[in-house]
């Protein structure tokens, strides 16, 4: 059986044009209270949730925190963004984050709920090399220079780093 004797369904008629079920459409909304985080680049962190019934009146926040230092960075929701969205974060290379959902009421926070932990990779080529994959003829040298650069912010790139 190939592939597209899986895909038709046997009561169509065979046609030029493959017939493809991609059976019912995504919903937009799930029901669950969910937050996940994702790492984008060494200075970057995704975050997006779903909040089903976020209670009225409340200064709705989500909140990337260090987990090493326990720094937060607040960003205020909207009543709308409270239910349903998704947030870049600026962060730092080489560190633990976790993304809070939650309220805040004058300087406390309120967690609802938390991601799962991220960790942003280093910047910059790695320094230790495996004797497995030692470096050929000339491939040192260009390590060597690599290691000895500050990184570029954005990777090399002119302007913010999609910040």
């Amino acid at each position: 059986m190939n592939s597209g004797e899986r895909i038709r369904p046997p009561d169509r008629p065979t046609s030029a044009e493959t017939y493809i079920d991609y059976g019912p459409a995504l919903p937009e909304r799930y029901g669950t209270l969910t937050i996940r985080a994702l790492v984008r680049d060494p200075r970057a962190v995704f975050a997006y949730w779903e909040w089903p019934n976020p209670e009225a009146g409340r200064a709705w926040v989500v909140r990337l925190r260090d987990d090493t230092t326990g720094a937060g960075a607040v960003t205020k929701l909207d009543r709308a963004g409270a239910g349903l969205g998704s947030k870049h974060f600026v962060a730092e290379p080489n560190r633990s984050y976790e993304v809070d959902l939650g309220w805040v009421d004058g300087d406390a926070f309120h967690a609802v709920a938390t991601s799962n932990r991220v960790r942003t990779p280093r910047e910059g080529p790695a320094t230790e090399v495996d004797v497995e994959w030692t470096p050929g003829p000339g491939e040192t040298e260009v390590l060597g220079g690599l290691a000895a650069q500050p990184p570029a912010r954005g990777y090399g790139r002119p302007g913010a780093s999609h910040a």
